[in-house]
């Protein structure tokens, strides 16, 4: 069932509809503020644990919900902005914070044993117009299906017929969380684990080709990799209003993700991944007052490292693309990576490093006001990209002596227009070409600002069209030369 779940254009009438979830006795609200109170304990993530115990205060009230029922983030605020159902907006806060439990192997356990899946289900069946409960429910079950111990108890309650829906979705966030459900699912097919904050991109169906390399995407700051990696947006009275309410060309010309859509396409036989990480004003995390130490780059990049290892990334060429601070992260990475036994094939496997104005020698925002500096970026990442910061010299240092013993091409883009900082009237070249030129391989300094130099005009800009050449130039060229940098050795079925 799930192999033809994971088949393109695969024939709806396959599957039998989800069975009807059993009914509720109580209030959905309650049944949420029970089972997330059941998933807290003395080993809990600090930050976990802080939100949770402020969200079981909530009172009865709903103007005492609007202020206390926050789970970091955005909270009930972002929840006001996509239902004016109290309820409802309620329901959703509950969601991100299961969603948020479940990337722990013990809540998980707590989350079946509690019945969380039919919980699910209750909640899929009253809401399932609503694509923000639809996100938060595939990225539940995305989690859960890392456990292979949990894949029976997904699969009974009926959800395999609800992801074949969700994997063809126009609504990405939604493909990209049952892609990922459905290849950890696909225990016959697939060898590797999709952990929380890694996405696969390509191929999310079947594919009888081989993969001769991987392409790794990770976004900077404010970024994500539902939103990083889009088109650049239109404005204008041909553009139309896209479902986040950014403007964009026509239905069916505009892409919301370029990697998936044009980068696919033009380079046959890759994995495409896409890395998540908290970043300031989006996070579950944002607010939490424990363990800041997480958000720094070393923290970041080691969790990182051992995610996509668990993603077999360290079994064949890698292409690495980082956006702003993401190219931090992918330095870090490299570096951890070189230093550490076990690892040290990502290494050696990486082909090619791109670099879309990656502050190398530290950003114009640490040296805004601290009023403004709040605004933009978390304490840590700002002291982290201080201009000169020892930190980022001693990590460029490293690179530079990587990349000379490894050959290992190197290409970079830089922004040459200000960006306006967001609530404020200040606008700033916020990675100057003095930073975001590494002294290593090729640099093109674009006319462009920092949010849209990740993002194409259109498949013949600039910016695209040196992408692609600079990745066709890094992928391997055939079989023959996979097997040959693997050290691997012809059988005889391959002569």
């Amino acid at each position: 069932m799930i192999g033809l779940t994971r088949s393109q254009d695969v024939d709806p009438r396959f599957f039998l509809p989800m069975p009807k979830a059993p009914p509720s006795k109580i209030w959905l609200e309650d049944e949420y503020r029970t089972l997330i109170s059941s998933l807290q304990n003395e080993d809990l993530d600090k930050c976990l644990k802080h939100f949770a115990t402020k969200a079981l205060q909530l009172g009865n009230n709903a103007d005492e919900r609007d202020s206390l029922f926050s789970f970091g983030g955005r909270g009930l605020e972002f929840a006001k902005s996509v239902s004016s159902v109290p309820e409802e907006r309620v329901e959703i806060v509950c969601l991100q914070a299961l969603a948020s439990h479940s990337a722990d192997f013990r809540c998980c356990q707590n989350i079946i044993k509690m019945g969380g899946v039919q919980l699910l289900q209750q909640t899929y069946t009253k809401r399932h117009k609503s694509i923000v409960i639809r996100r938060q429910i595939a990225k539940t079950l995305g989690n859960l299906s890392v456990h292979q111990c949990f894949h029976e108890e997904i699969v009974r309650a009926g959800w395999v017929t609800v992801l074949s829906r969700w994997i063809s979705s126009s609504d990405l966030t939604l493909s990209l969380h049952a892609a990922r459900t459905l290849a950890n699912l696909d225990t016959d097919f697939v060898s590797c684990t999709f952990e929380d904050g890694v996405y696969l991109i390509h191929p999310i169906y079947r594919e009888k080709e081989s993969i001769n390399a991987d392409i790794v995407f990770v976004h900077g700051l404010l970024g994500g990799p539902f939103k990083t990696w889009r088109q650049q947006d239109r404005k204008g009275p041909g553009a139309d209003k896209s479902s986040d309410g950014t403007e964009s060309v026509k239905k069916g010309t505009y892409t919301f993700c370029w990697p998936k859509d044009w980068l696919a396409k033009d380079c046959g036989n890759i994995r495409i991944l896409s890395v998540e990480y908290d970043t300031d004003l989006s996070t579950w995390n944002a607010n939490c007052p424990f363990e800041t130490e997480k958000r720094s780059l070393t923290v970041r990049a080691s969790s990182i490292l051992q995610k996509l290892k668990k993603a077999d990334i360290d079994s064949r060429p890698i292409i690495w693309v980082g956006h702003s601070m993401g190219g931090l992260l992918i330095k870090q990475i490299l570096s951890i990576a070189d230093d550490t036994q076990g690892l040290d094939n990502i290494v050696n496997n990486t082909v090619g490093v791109l670099f879309y104005s990656t502050p190398h020698r530290g950003s114009s925002l640490a040296h805004l006001s601290n009023q403004a500096s709040l605004i933009v970026a978390p304490t840590v990442e700002v002291k982290e990209m201080g201009r000169d910061s020892p930190m980022l010299r001693r990590l460029h240092k490293d690179f530079q002596q990587l990349v000379m013993e490894h050959g290992i091409p190197c290409l970079s883009f830089g922004e040459l227009e200000k960006t306006q900082i967001r609530t404020t009237k200040l606008k700033m070249l916020i990675v100057p070409p003095e930073s975001s030129d590494p002294g290593i391989g090729e640099f093109h300094a674009m006319k462009t600002s920092h949010l849209n130099i990740c993002k194409p005009w259109d498949r013949d800009s600039e910016l695209y069209t040196e992408t692609l050449k600079f990745i066709r130039r890094c992928l391997p060229q055939g079989r023959i030369e996979n097997i040959l940098r693997a050290g691997m050795t012809f059988k005889d079925s391959d002569r």
